[in-house]
């Protein structure tokens, strides 16, 4: 078991490939790192790439705080612990929040941000606190179940929807809890978040059903890049692995002809 010691924790992480631009893979709520193995292990072929556990999720020890907050300054720790310089951070569900919040508070580490079904509604209505409340008062990760209809359907494969729903079943309530407590900032600080996001490459990756409202994002960024990921749920990444990776290939390109990246960090 590999684990990085950065900000008083100690994060499960793989580490993998050589080659720029680099890449750090971000999981979601109560997740951890295995749900972007697909990606790991198709990019590391040809760029630098890390997938870290959060906090209390996979093999990173219960070092509280588990807030999105703490989650994105450990994501820049690990960037600069591993000598990326500046990285692609790539995030799914709450992922994509602290790589929004990662990229606001330590710009110089992040090179562009892909925010994957980011809950960007649920953040901007700040409903996140009330699911929190359930799970913290009910010491338990029951509540998390009534999502699991909304992020699969028929279509997708058992062994990936057993995976999914082992692993976050399996988080401890008070990790769970500390993920989804935000005091109300994303309401407040989202569409801030959003716009620096978009003075550097940037996309969206969207299931069929997307926790965000791509129409909305157009009206607020100017050049952010939105792809949908067709004939598949919230777990994108693990139901059409080749085709998220294939979008994220696609986003190197971008980062590299992007006028506002030096060339030396992209290449």
């Amino acid at each position: 078991m590999a684990q990085l010691g950065v900000n008083g924790a100690q994060l499960g992480y793989d580490e993998g490939g050589q080659g720029a631009p680099p890449f750090v893979f971000v999981h979601g709520w109560a997740g951890d790192r295995s749900f972007w193995q697909p990606q790991f292990d198709g990019l590391s072929a040809d760029f630098h790439c890390v997938s870290l556990d959060l906090r209390g999720c996979g093999e990173s020890a219960a070092d509280p705080p588990y807030d999105l907050t703490q989650a994105a300054e450990d994501v820049a720790a690990v960037i600069e612990d591993r000598e990326m310089g500046a990285a692609i951070v790539v995030g799914h569900d709450l992922g994509g929040l602290v790589a929004l919040l990662a990229n606001s508070r330590h710009e110089e580490r992040v090179l562009g941000v892909v925010v994957a079904d980011p809950p960007l509604d649920s953040a901007a209505r700040g409903a996140m606190g009330g699911l929190a409340t359930q799970i913290r008062d009910g010491g338990s990760m029951e509540p998390a179940s009534v999502f699991f209809d909304r992020f699969f359907d028929e279509s997708t494969d058992s062994a990936v929807r057993e995976h999914v729903e082992a692993r976050m079943l399996g988080c401890d309530p008070a990790v769970a809890a500390g993920q989804l407590t935000d005091n109300g900032y994303f309401s407040q600080e989202l569409g801030v978040l959003l716009q620096e996001a978009d003075k550097k490459p940037f996309m969206a990756l969207w299931g069929e059903r997307p926790q965000g409202d791509p129409e909305r994002l157009r009206q607020i960024t100017m050049y952010m890049r939105q792809e949908p990921v067709t004939g598949a749920g919230h777990f994108f990444q693990l139901e059409k692995p080749a085709m998220t990776n294939a979008l994220l290939r696609a986003f190197v390109d971008d980062v590299r002809r992007d006028p506002r990246i030096g060339t030396a960090s992209a290449d």
